[in-house]
């Protein structure tokens, strides 16, 4: 990995090049902490940060936390995190109120540790909790983006590169960045694995998989579907031999069921029933019967939503297969090909398990599929005005 890490940062990239690339990480940062998101969810890692600081109980925990909120958050904010509108399930409200209900929410979040740990050290060290979850946010996603135009920039001309890259992050990595939750630093370990597996390095891209799960345990269905392709689609050499495939398998399964051993979690189903169904303050009270016709059911009406939500997804799904099929026959670009159409595959591998369409979860791949096509349609017209020119020549 360190080879690799090397090459990205050390190879001869012209110095406005590199300052611009610089600028552009700098750039995403400052939006994101400037613009923050307040998305629900941070009412929990703040109360997880909380907890695990100074060991109160639940009740208490509760009470800090929305007291904290109701201080730190504009007053439209606050009342939007704790109320439910006529029509809407009181979900919100009750969590505000209820410190039982609360506290099994809080275990569908305190067990991301990844994400926690750096939140808490901040803490710890005199941060605001709130701007510590922003930090921990923001400056992933501004690192792999600056990351990920330095690689980029290996393999097209340097203002290719930064336009790809600005495309790639307004098609979901601006956005994440916003938001005080872990998808930041997902975006950060999932997109440099990616990187990772177009130059051939196998090992430290699984190794950065199995970091993503620490951060968020659904990246193990990113893994899972990684694992398939690297094995049995990737050109052959750099395809991953199956007994070197299993170990890496059966490490991803270790890691979920230590967090979900040592650490109280919604089981699949109540998480699903939870989201989808019921939306019950209660998580870890359900006892749901999540049966194939009502998963199905669950599903078909995900997919119409999604589908009617935004052209988006069927341009990102026309950019992963296009960019597949132009460089399916070219050494030098079938890498960026592979890792296209395997974004492409993880998204629908996860979606099949978690049918919500969040940009957030999904900010990597968005990011490389957009980055990879454009480099391959860049490269194919290069090649054909190339051919072109020879022949006039001729």
């Amino acid at each position: 990995m360190s080879h690799v890490v090397r090459d990205i940062f050390l190879r001869r990239h012209p110095i406005w090049f590199v300052i611009a690339a610089a600028l552009l990480a700098l750039g995403l940062a400052a939006y994101a902490l400037s613009k923050p998101k307040y998305g629900w969810d941070v009412t929990t890692y703040i109360g997880c940060v909380h907890h695990f600081l100074e060991g109160e109980s639940w009740a208490d925990t509760h009470d800090w936390t929305y007291r904290y909120l109701a201080e730190r958050f504009p007053g439209d904010v606050f009342t939007e995190m704790t109320t439910s509108p006529p029509g809407i399930s009181l979900y919100r409200s009750i969590i505000a109120t209820d410190p039982e209900a609360y506290r099994q929410r809080l275990s569908a979040s305190c067990y991301k540790v990844g994400f926690l740990a750096p939140v808490i050290a901040l803490t710890a060290a005199g941060m605001d909790p709130y701007l510590a979850a922003r930090v921990t946010a923001a400056v992933p996603a501004a690192v792999f983006l600056m990351i990920a135009v330095m690689w980029a920039g290996g393999r097209a001309p340097g203002w290719q590169a930064l336009l790809f890259a600005i495309l790639g992050a307004f098609a979901g990595l601006l956005q994440t960045a916003r938001y005080e939750y872990p998808d930041g630093m997902t975006a950060l370990f999932i997109g440099a694995a990616l990187i990772l597996f177009c130059e051939s390095r196998l090992r430290a891209a699984c190794a950065l998989f199995l970091l993503a799960m620490i951060v968020r345990a659904d990246a193990i269905l990113y893994f899972g579907m990684f694992l398939f392709y690297a094995t049995f689609i990737a050109a052959p050499s750099r395809r991953m031999r199956f007994l070197e495939a299993v170990p890496w398998g059966l490490a991803a399964l270790g890691i979920w069921a230590t967090i979900t051993g040592f650490v109280e979690t919604p089981t699949y189903a109540q998480a699903f029933h939870h989201s989808f169904i019921s939306n019950a303050p209660y998580i870890l009270d359900l006892e749901p019967d999540l049966s194939l016709p009502a998963y199905l059911e669950v599903l078909i009406r995900q997919i119409g939503v999604v589908a009617g939500k935004s052209w988006k997804y069927p341009v990102l799904i026309l950019m992963a297969v296009t960019a597949a099929a132009l460089s399916w026959k070219r050494e030098g670009l079938r890498p960026l090909g592979d890792v296209a159409l395997v974004s492409l595959l993880m998204v629908t591998f996860h979606f099949l398990f978690i049918p919500w369409f969040d940009t957030r979860y999904y900010a990597a791949p968005y990011f490389m599929i957009v980055v990879c096509f454009g480099i391959v349609v860049s490269a194919r017209i290069t090649e054909r005005m190339v051919a072109r020119k020879s022949i006039d020549q001729a």
